[in-house]
């Protein structure tokens, strides 16, 4: 399987994980959560979504391109790092809690996601300003 095959598969997935979470939040949370964890976790199925969609974007656009530039690995890389750290633990600061879980720890790992997120298209970013030499 070809490297874009696997982006796109893999941003297909978590656009699909992403319409699995938001009805899960729009049917069954709402009843359960309170509206700022609510909220918070329809951030967290907003960014998991649109980073999912640049996935697939990037894979249809390196579908023909034999060397991926370092830039646009990075970027591959930093969005999918971010979406894990980001939408990831607000997932679990919001849900693990209904099992009576103490998951506090998960707080400071939300902005690194963000982070992650913002280096990654920085990288994309950079892919497009700067020459590179193995294109």
């Amino acid at each position: 399987m070809q490297f874009s095959s696997k982006i796109g598969g893999i941003g297909a997935s978590l656009g699909f994980i992403g319409v699995i979470l938001g009805a899960l939040g729009a049917h069954a949370l709402e009843q359960i959560l309170e509206v700022e964890a609510l909220e918070s976790f329809k951030t967290g199925v907003y960014y998991l979504q649109w980073h999912g969609l640049v996935l697939v974007v990037f894979g249809f656009a390196t579908r023909k391109e034999e060397r991926i530039s370092g830039y646009l690995r990075w970027s591959i890389g930093l969005f999918g790092l971010g979406m894990l750290l980001f939408s990831g633990s607000i997932f679990g600061l919001v849900l693990l809690p209904l099992l009576d879980l103490n998951v506090r720890f998960l707080g400071p790992v939300t902005p690194l996601g963000g982070l992650s997120l913002m280096a990654g298209w920085v990288a994309l970013l950079l892919h497009f300003i700067r020459p590179q030499k193995n294109k």
